[in-house]
């Protein structure tokens, strides 16, 4: 019964999360942890879940051409280094501060996108701007979502959409760039930390956010982006909740 209800919510976390931009790994990492594993292992495998549904995600988009991949491929390498530099500032910084910081930010970026319909701003006219932006703001991103351990999606699709870029192409970019980010940090968690995986658990799980993801990627096209942006506020409250909880 324990395998059927990780297989269940493996399938609708992918589902939901893979119309957001996101992979899931706000959840993934805590239920593993309540399932009883450790946390050292519950992350890893919670970032190859994160990674298997953004690929499913992005397989989808780049058929349907909803990823821009030319602003994709600078920030993907930056943000993969962030997040290594990241796991080595871990130990050297507040992260109260940098938590209560980015809570505001997140916060901000919710209650804009709730009730202003969007968080775009003219700081990218053309293409090149936008390129060296991103590559810019990804290395901090992936710096970020290291140090706090939440999937970099959270911060990229805001970003897309603050560079001009339409939800919906913002959202399935984003997907193309946390495969390879969440790929990179379980690639690290592995090597570094090297803790054993529940092998079995993790291939059903796998195979279920596969479909999972494949199913909301297709819903996703017959969805409006005025009912993708108030997922996606409500996402952030969320995560936002899930930092300031790890504070107390």
């Amino acid at each position: 019964m324990e395998l059927l209800l990780i297989i269940l919510i493996a399938f609708f976390v992918a589902l939901i999360f893979s119309m957001l931009g996101l992979g899931g790994a706000i959840i993934y990492t805590p239920f593993f942890f309540w399932t009883g594993l450790p946390l050292l292992t519950a992350i890893p495998m919670a970032l190859l879940l994160n990674a298997i549904t953004a690929a499913s995600a992005s397989m989808t988009y780049l058929k349907l051409r909803l990823v821009n991949t030319r602003i994709a491929y600078p920030i993907i390498p930056t943000s993969i280094l962030g997040a290594l530099i990241g796991s080595y500032l871990v130990r050297l910084v507040d992260m109260k501060i940098i938590i209560l910081l980015l809570s505001a930010i997140l916060l901000l970026a919710s209650i804009r996108i709730l009730f202003f319909s969007s968080i775009s701003f003219s700081i990218g006219k053309t293409i090149d701007r936008k390129i060296l932006i991103g590559a810019l703001v990804g290395f901090l991103i992936g710096v970020i979502s290291s140090l706090v351990g939440i999937g970099g999606g959270t911060f990229i699709v805001p970003l897309l959409m603050i560079l001009g870029f339409e939800t919906k192409n913002a959202i399935a970019t984003s997907s193309f760039i946390i495969t390879f980010v969440s790929l990179s940090g379980f690639i690290g968690h592995l090597g570094f930390v090297g803790q054993p995986m529940e092998m079995s658990m993790l291939f059903f799980a796998g195979m279920a956010a596969f479909a999972g993801a494949q199913t909301g990627s297709r819903l996703f096209r017959h969805i409006s982006s005025a009912t993708i942006n108030r997922m996606f506020a409500l996402i952030l409250l969320l995560v936002v909740g899930k930092l300031l909880y790890g504070l107390t």
